[in-house]
């Protein structure tokens, strides 16, 4: 057989476009999903925070005492969440009250998806 002859046999291979491949199809899946993600938290953060919360944190306290109601009850998890964000002193059934919590930690925390409201906490003797 010819050179020639073996072209004309063989199958042409085409590249396959980059749009079609099967790991940047994933990529591009997984940040969708990633983008919406926080999207979503970004968007709905501003409900879940009342007014009272928010005219209080306008004046950039360092720290603000908060009561923190979720759409269950926290588990072990969750807690953990909260010790990150401030001092937990107590549950009563999907509320708990955070002390000292730092405004940067209530804005985090507006943003997750199991969070059903932030509120001030009662002054207690202050």
């Amino acid at each position: 057989m010819t050179t020639q002859e073996l072209d004309e046999v063989r199958p042409i291979r085409r590249r396959r476009a980059w749009y079609k491949r099967r790991d940047i199809l994933f990529i591009l899946t997984v940040a969708a999903i990633w983008i919406g993600w926080e999207g979503y938290g970004y968007v709905t953060a501003p409900t879940r925070i009342s007014d009272s919360l928010a005219i209080e944190l306008d004046k950039n306290p360092k720290t603000i005492n908060i009561l923190v109601t979720a759409k269950f009850r926290p588990e072990r998890f969750h807690s953990n969440i909260y010790n990150e964000v401030g001092v937990q002193r107590g549950t009563e059934g999907r509320t708990t009250q955070l002390v000292r919590a730092r405004p940067s930690g209530i804005n985090w925390l507006s943003r997750q998806y199991w969070i059903d409201e932030i509120d001030l906490a009662p002054d207690q003797g202050r």
